[in-house]
């Protein structure tokens, strides 16, 4: 049931993003349904990986700081169910601009 709900709350945020985009911009919804999934699966994946830029960032700021040398970490990333959800949203959204913009290709 949580996995529904997560799916449901992360489809929730990707249609609301792009209809709020679409709505101030006067545009269409698919202008920009692609870019609006691969943004926030992009958000998704830096904000749920461990040991990236921003990790090693931070080691080497507390060892300039305090002098002692911090334990460097893996890089690991694990996929959750709002990050698939983004992907998945991101493909379908991907062949659907494609096909609709297919005569200009």
């Amino acid at each position: 049931m949580k996995k529904v709900i997560t799916i449901v709350i992360t489809l929730v945020i990707l249609l609301g993003l792009n209809y709020g985009l679409t709505y101030f911009t006067n545009t269409k919804f698919i202008d920009f349904a692609f870019f609006v999934g691969l943004g926030v699966t992009i958000l998704i994946w830096f904000f749920t990986s461990k040991g990236g830029l921003t990790t090693k960032n931070t080691d080497m700021l507390v060892q300039s700081t305090t002098g002692i040398k911090m334990g460097e970490q893996k890089y690991e990333f694990s996929p959750n169910i709002a990050f698939i959800t983004s992907l998945v949203y991101t493909v379908i959204t991907l062949a659907a601009t494609i096909y609709h913009y297919r005569s200009y290709f």
